[in-house]
């Protein structure tokens, strides 16, 4: 599989169950790896996936957190699926609600057998809170490759990011596992991320 340059990105579909999950196919008839992007419902998952996708509009967002109620998938340059996850956390919504998405979710990840690497989104500014580290768990649990994306970075000083960084990571004790620095607003962090995404997903399809 060739580099994904992330030059054209399309809206596909919306589901909250396996059933209604796309079939996603490349241009050679092969089922499209995919890619799934999950968070807290205020880490800015939407405006990264406009930033990455270099779309303004292409993914709603909201001053809401939790508005996301379904999986909305996405495909990158005909070779690539996106899932984006709803958001957990600070949703304004019934523990009901709560409950079906964390099942939406655990479904997704265990049923979707073309999902090949996460992006898990979190706020450089916050230590993991219970949620975050719960969630870490169900996506080890996966078996996925799985990159950090610390969002948010132009909310603090250039000085104070390594330390946040590091110490999410300890926290987290993933020292060692790949991750990224990004910002919107400063323009930071796609390149690397693009590139880290093809390294992932071009390893995955050569052991297979």
């Amino acid at each position: 599989m060739g580099s994904i340059p992330f030059r054209q990105a399309d809206f596909i579909t919306s589901a909250n169950k396996t059933e209604q999950y796309p079939e996603l196919f490349s241009r050679g008839n092969r089922w499209m790896p995919e890619l799934a992007v999950a968070g807290r419902s205020n880490v800015g998952k939407s405006s990264l996936l406009n930033h990455l996708f270099q779309r303004k509009n292409l993914v709603k967002t909201s001053a809401t957190p939790g508005k996301t109620q379904l999986i909305n998938f996405f495909t990158v340059d005909q070779q690539l699926a996106v899932a984006d996850l709803p958001g957990y956390g600070f949703a304004r919504v019934p523990k009901k609600m709560k409950v079906h998405w964390g099942r939406m979710i655990q479904d997704y990840l265990e049923a979707r057998l073309s999902l090949q690497l996460i992006l898990f989104l979190l706020d450089v500014r916050r230590d993991p809170t219970e949620e975050d580290k719960q969630f870490l768990a169900w996506l080890q649990d996966s078996g996925k490759r799985m990159i950090l994306v610390f969002t948010k970075a132009d909310k603090i000083s250039k000085s104070e990011r390594p330390k946040r960084i590091k110490s999410i990571l300890q926290q987290l004790d993933l020292e060692d596992s790949s991750h990224v620095l990004y910002s919107t607003q400063e323009n930071l962090g796609r390149k690397p991320l693009i590139g880290m995404i093809n390294d992932a997903i071009n390893d995955q399809n050569s052991t297979t």
